[in-house]
């Protein structure tokens, strides 16, 4: 496997012969940008040089069938003297149009033979004829003559030709291999030679660096390698992605070259990328399948490709890149149907038709249907945007139950990423809801987005149609719309109610229930179980994230504030990993939230920008007001009144304020209106808060403490008997959890005699911290901290007539007592059993019953049933974090 160097060494050497009276034929044979041209070129340039006289012509697909047309061509050699090339264009003239066979032909032919003959008894004569395989017949015949009379002559004669049998040189073959002939074979680069060539032009280290690179992608194309060094010199050098301009250029060059199977055959391997095979090629390419395998061998030897694919994924662009639109969607849509005959993965034959960008009438019957199971195979393998482009292309071409089917798709697809895009689609679900032909999720999707969107009336037709036809819900189903319907205030706040829920004792049943109870006043502690079974059976896009949201601050109305963030992040980590934007974005407002209850307004003011960048505003329909909610309370705690302003300014829709999150609204809003001194403003949203939960009976501090919002408000307004009477309502209402309580006292504080003061701001400042609240026991502590070391105390006001019995616990054995055997204490003096404290606090039961026996001891009780007086604690509440 001579390289160049070599084989110009072989032709010099034969040219020297030739000088001697020892004529010949030299045969230099090569793939597809193997350096055969440049090689004959300077060869020819060094002949004319030692003073030969040159000959030279190419053959080209396009001229085969032009008779004397490579004749015509060694006739006009640049170089040949005028009397020359007069002479022998005068000899070929009267060959063109004479049939090849035809007996005035070969005596012409011989003339011509003649002539060269007699020139080379002056000069050396070298007749240089590349990609011979492509001359015409008459031109192929003078060779063949020539040829028998070289040996006894000053001629040389030196052809190129491809790697790869041609019918119309078949002849010319046979004719070569009878007679002695040097053989000369430019094969691809080594390693070595790719590092001798880039030493030329770089240093030696880069050039060791490079080549075996350059090695795997060019396969040792030797004009690959060339044009590689000159991208190399310009600032365009190949990587693992791309090649650069000049090396694309070589490619197509060298396929562009041949006769137009080749091109055909490249196209299609380009076409077919990954899922290329010889028989798959060769029906693209309109050729048969032993072609095919011949002329992807050709490739392979040229280094090009590696088996069925381009070796470097450039090379594979710029083929594809040389169709046409046309063209290419013309492969695309051959290669789908082909694949999808012969039973390939849907994925696959769906990546074509995507590539093809529409469905033609004869594809129709079966590409939608090929689109809509690869949808669900993206929406499987969490690739949304996928999913999406297949459907939206199916949606075109569906009729009949398949535009209900892709519809559905779409809808639910969309709604993981952009929910404000999925309303285009709504119609053929609400067609068929209307119908009862609708069943199971895409009922609660359909559901959702009305609510989302605050559509009352197809909120109301919904649930209707659902009583009507409650065998359209599964359990599951049901159970996610009751939570949903509860979140947004749906069968209290809207006419409907909730009939078609579940009421059986199916897990789901029961956990929509429990949950679903959240956010009226029958909240109970089995929802705390509930709520960690739904997070760990929830996967992103694949439930209302209202009911994953009601989980979480289920765990945080339990005091587990830890538990709701730690289980918040997993959600976002899934919601990232999976694509669903909805999920992410929304979850982290809820993050933020729980930040915000943590005690770091800072950072939830960051994640909720952030949560606000990933989805249009148009997109977060009736939740805007979560992350707007977040962000008001952050600067407002931050005292950054002054970007209030703006924030406040934020337009909402009027339906937010029928559901959960328009009471986080109102309650943020009111005190960013107390932070900008607008007192009565904050009063205004506050009694508005106020008035929803009182009409939805869902009367929840740790949705927003209203009353005790309205007693801050007073306060600023110096109005502190109706401040004291709020406190004092809000403490003695049922189930006041210690949150509230905590809060409470803080303000309480405020508005009792100084020698109280400490005293309630202590007891705040351990019921907060036992709440989880950062938020509230930053404020609590700030005020003690003031009050501990003589700092500015409010003004006197006269204690409080009917606050119920709330002072700091007053049995010297209660502060003996440690954080977990308190916790433990207070869980069991509100009615939880041992195992319910340990399902709480993730410890045993072996040692909730540990701690109990110590805390009896410390206080000198018998037993739990003394423990709330011991406590302080009424013992009608329940020791929840509210």
């Amino acid at each position: 496997m001579p390289d160049h160097r070599a084989a110009f060494g072989e032709l010099t050497a034969l040219l020297a012969g030739c000088v001697e009276g020892r004529g010949g034929l030299a045969l230099v044979t090569g793939g597809l940008g193997s350096g055969k041209t440049e090689l004959l070129q300077r060869f020819t340039d060094h002949a004319g040089e030692a003073g030969a006289l040159v000959l030279s012509a190419g053959g080209a697909w396009s001229e085969q069938s032009l008779p004397a047309g490579v004749l015509d061509q060694l006739a006009h050699s640049s170089g040949l003297p005028p009397e020359v090339a007069d002479r022998l264009a005068e000899l070929i003239k009267p060959c063109v149009g004479q049939v090849p066979e035809h007996r005035s032909s070969a005596r012409l032919l011989h003339e011509l033979c003649a002539e060269l003959l007699e020139l080379s008894c002056r000069r050396p004569v070298v007749v240089s004829i590349d990609d011979v395989q492509f001359a015409d017949c008459l031109s192929q015949r003078f060779l063949l003559q020539l040829r028998r009379r070289v040996s006894s002559a000053r001629i040389l004669l030196v052809l190129g030709k491809w790697d790869h049998s041609h019918p119309l040189s078949m002849r010319l073959h046979a004719e070569v291999d009878q007679r002695p002939t040097r053989r000369i074979w430019l094969g691809p680069l080594s390693e070595s030679g790719i590092a001798a060539l880039l030493a030329e032009h770089t240093d030696s280290a880069t050039a060791s660096r490079l080549a075996p690179l350059w090695l795997r992608w060019s396969g040792g194309n030797v004009m690959l390698v060339r044009a590689m060094i000159d991208d190399l010199a310009t600032g365009h050098a190949a990587d693992e992605e791309g090649l650069g301009p000049a090396a694309v250029g070589s490619v197509l060059a060298a396929l562009h070259r041949w006769e137009p199977s080749i091109t055909a055959v490249a196209q299609a391997m380009a076409v077919l990328g990954d899922d290329c095979s010889v028989d798959l090629v060769a029906r693209l390419a309109a050729v048969t399948t032993e072609v095919a395998r011949q002329l992807v061998a050709f490739l392979g030897t040229s280094g090009l490709v590696l088996d069925t694919r381009f070796r470097h994924p450039g090379a594979r662009a710029a083929v594809l890149h040389s169709l046409s639109t046309d063209e290419r969607s013309a492969l695309h849509g051959r290669a789908a149907e082909v694949l999808y005959r012969r039973g390939d993965d849907a994925t696959t034959v769906a990546a074509h038709l995507l590539a093809l960008g529409r469905i033609d009438a004869e594809y129709a019957p079966w590409a939608v249907d090929v689109l809509r199971v690869a949808a669900e195979q993206a929406l499987s393998a969490d690739d949304v945007d996928a999913a999406i482009r297949c459907l939206e292309l199916a949606l075109a071409a569906a009729t009949g139950s398949q535009h209900l089917d892709v519809s559905r798709m779409l809808v639910r697809a969309l709604w993981r990423i952009n929910p404000s895009a999925s309303a285009a689609h709504l119609e053929p679900l609400r067609t068929a809801m209307w119908a009862g032909r609708l069943h199971g999720r895409d009922v609660v999707v359909l559901l959702w987005h009305a609510l989302w969107t605050g559509d009352h009336t197809t909120v109301d037709r919904v649930l209707g149609v659902c009583r009507e036809n409650p065998d359209l819900l599964d359990v599951q189903s049901a159970a996610e719309l009751r939570i949903v319907c509860q979140f947004h205030g749906v069968g209290v706040g809207y006419a409907g109610g909730l009939a078609m829920v579940p009421s059986g004792s199916d897990p789901w049943a029961e956990a929509g229930r429990a949950l679903g109870q959240f956010w009226t006043t029958k909240f109970d502690r089995r929802a705390v179980a509930a709520a960690e079974h739904v997070l760990k059976s929830s996967r992103p896009g694949e439930m209302a994230p209202e009911v994953v949201a009601t989980a979480l601050l289920v765990l945080v109305f339990a005091g587990d504030v830890g538990a709701a963030a730690h289980w918040c992040g997993r959600v976002i980590d899934e919601a990232l990993k999976g694509g669903v934007r909805t999920w992410q974005a929304f979850f982290e407002v809820v993050r933020a939230h729980l930040t915000l209850r943590r005690g770091d307004p800072a950072t939830a003011f960051r994640l909720a920008e952030s949560a606000l960048r990933l989805l249009p505003t148009q997109s977060w329909g009736v939740l805007i007001g979560y992350p707007a909610a977040v962000l008001l309370t952050a600067l407002a705690e931050l005292g950054e009144t002054h970007l209030l302003e703006e924030l406040l300014r934020l337009p909402v829709p009027e339906a937010m304020f029928d559901n959960v999150i328009g009471l986080f609204y109102l309650h943020a809003r009111g005190h960013a209106q107390l932070a900008r001194g607008r007192a009565l403003a904050a009063i205004s949203d506050f009694q508005h808060c106020g008035l929803k939960m009182e009409k939805w009976g869902s009367d929840l501090p740790l949705v927003a403490p209203w009353r005790l919002d309205l007693a801050e408000a007073n306060i600023a307004l110096g109005r502190h008997d109706a401040a004291r009477d709020l406190v004092t309502e809000q403490l003695t209402r049922p189930k006041v959890g210690r949150r509230t309580r905590g809060i409470a006292l803080r303000i309480l504080a405020e508005l009792s005699a100084p020698h109280d003061r400490i005293g309630l701001l202590r007891e705040s400042v351990e019921l907060l911290k036992a709440s989880g609240d950062g938020q509230e026991l930053a404020k609590a502590r700030h005020r003690l901290d003031l009050l501990s070391h003589g700092g500015p105390v409010p003004a006197d006001h006269s204690a409080p007539q009917d606050i119920p019995a709330c002072s700091p616990h007053g049995s010297s054995g209660v502060s003996t007592l440690s954080d977990s055997e308190r916790k433990v204490a207070e869980l069991a003096a509100t009615g939880h059993t041992n195992r319910e404290i340990s399902a709480l606090l993730y410890i045993t039961v072996s040692t909730v019953e540990q701690h109990l026996t110590r805390v009896y001891r410390k206080l000198g009780v018998k037993g739990r049933a003394e423990l709330p007086r011991e406590l302080g604690i009424p013992v009608d509440v329940y020791g929840t974090g509210a």
